[in-house]
């Protein structure tokens, strides 16, 4: 199951409870026609990030990434629009954070915005492996949810 659709599952889940309302952000496309055939396709502007939400009372904000690397997870996977945006959000008293996927692991870590920003300058141009599994909450099924990464936000919050 892909990453961004395991957490509308569990967005499902958790609206089901009344936990949080959290909906995926949908790129504006712009489709360029010959006729009926469609010839190319290309976002119409930058997104901003993947998910957006309220969880007990808090709006959060959250990008998903997945990286095939087994030792790294490269900084270029994230644009920086995406992190000014949640500096943005944070600074309007909004939380913010990333969700990584090591596919090649089957781990998935939430990482606040600000372990982002610490972890991104100390490293440069990726973050290790190693950093997540040593620092960062592992999100796993909990609580019935079948990836339960709210747990972690009111510790980040």
């Amino acid at each position: 199951m892909g990453l961004e659709t395991l957490i509308e599952y569990a967005n499902q889940q958790y609206a089901a409870k009344g936990i949080a309302q959290i909906q995926k952000v949908a790129t504006p496309w712009k489709v360029v026609r010959n006729g009926k055939r469609i010839v190319s396709a290309f976002p119409e502007k930058k997104s901003t990030v993947d998910f957006l939400g309220v969880y007990k009372g808090m709006a959060i904000a959250f990008d998903a990434k997945q990286t095939e690397n087994k030792t790294r997870f490269p900084l270029a996977n994230i644009e920086q629009h995406q992190i000014d945006f949640m500096i943005d959000w944070e600074k309007n008293g909004g939380i913010a954070f990333v969700i990584i996927d090591f596919k090649s692991h089957g781990q998935i870590f939430l990482m606040n915005l600000q372990e982002f920003v610490i972890a991104s300058s100390l490293y440069g141009s990726s973050i290790p492996y190693k950093h997540f599994t040593q620092c960062i909450r592992e999100v796993h099924h909990e609580n019935g949810i079948v990836f339960d990464y709210l747990k972690h936000v009111e510790a980040i919050a």
